[in-house]
């Protein structure tokens, strides 16, 4: 059982002691005859769907988690509240809504580490750069224990930004703190590829591979397979390009769609286009949804009808960069 299944065992399982304990305080609460256990009941109740309505969110329940945020009543619960209301709005794509219950939490709540957090993600959403970045930066001046989260949510924003001198340090001190997490390597790899230090890049992905070979999980492993067939194809080296690509996809095979663009990619850039275009087939019909995926598969169809017009695909490095950040923006 790789790492990526034991953490959606562990979170239903989460979600199914919840659901139980919620059920058996609300009988309870039914039962009690005394008002201080009617009120103990309540606080415990309110707890409960508190710490609920946060592992729907992370199970992608944003309906069902909203549902569960806005049945909790209470002042002591309402930095939580608006926090967990405005993370499943942003996920849900209600954006307006998002913002302005994350900035009426915070004018009440103007220290909170949680909602400046949640207001920098959303920011991100949007494509507010530079507001995520001053969001993220005020969270961290308010946090007084762990603070990766709002770290590595700064990183990515210098990284869109092209700040990647600005990301290194604090990607560096995430790799201190967390030695055993690959997702922080994948993304130094990612900022060495872009500064245009391919072969730095290839040794710390294959760092990364090490990590990952010991505490496997699909999203790692996608993000490790796709910078070193980057890095490979960065150093000309596209056989070993293939190879690794071929080897995320046997890995993954239905899993992720960046896998079938990696081998897609490396099959084209080895002139292989029929090649290119049966592996592009097969992911399209694994993934039907994926445009990018349907895009490519097209572009490729159009430069072997005509092989030597202008409309041959941009392909090789620089698509797979661009999928390798879209993986490093997902949650691992």
């Amino acid at each position: 059982m790789n790492s990526n299944t034991a953490n959606k065992i562990e979170i239903y399982g989460e979600l199914k002691k919840l659901r139980a304990d919620l059920s058996d305080a609300e009988q309870e609460l039914k039962q009690a005859k005394s008002k201080f256990d009617k009120e103990k009941l309540k606080d415990i109740i309110n707890d409960i769907k508190l710490d609920l309505g946060w592992a729907l969110l992370e199970c992608g329940e944003h309906e069902k988690g909203l549902a569960v945020y806005l049945s909790v009543y209470g002042k002591q619960y309402q930095e939580r509240k608006y926090n967990g209301i405005g993370t499943a709005l942003t996920e849900m794509g209600r954006y307006d809504e998002a913002k302005e219950v994350l900035e009426k939490g915070l004018r009440k709540f103007p220290e909170s580490y949680a909602l400046w957090t949640g207001l920098g993600i959303l920011s991100d959403y949007i494509g507010d750069y530079s507001g995520a970045l001053k969001s993220f930066d005020t969270a961290l001046r308010f946090n007084y224990g762990e603070n990766s989260g709002s770290l590595y949510n700064k990183a990515l924003i210098l990284i869109k930004l092209g700040s990647f001198e600005d990301a290194m340090p604090i990607i560096d001190d995430l790799i201190e703190r967390h030695s055993g997490e690959p997702r922080y390597l994948a993304e130094k790899g990612f900022c060495c590829l872009e500064m245009g230090y391919p072969q730095e890049a290839l040794q710390v992905f294959q760092r990364a591979m090490g990590l990952f070979e010991k505490f496997p999980s699909v999203c790692a492993g996608v993000s490790i397979f796709t910078g070193l067939c980057c890095a490979y194809m960065d150093l000309g080296m596209k056989r070993e390009a293939m190879e690794i690509a071929l080897e995320g996809l046997k890995r993954f095979p239905d899993e992720d769609p960046t896998l079938y663009h990696n081998v897609g990619a490396t099959f084209f850039e080895m002139g292989w286009s029929k090649e290119a275009r049966e592996v592009l087939k097969r992911g399209v019909e694994i993934f039907p949804e994926d445009e990018e995926l349907r895009a490519f598969l097209k572009d490729v169809e159009t430069d072997m009808d005509d092989p030597d017009g202008d409309t041959k695909p941009f392909l090789g490095l620089l698509i797979l960069l661009a999928l390798l950040h879209k993986k490093l923006k997902k949650k691992c």
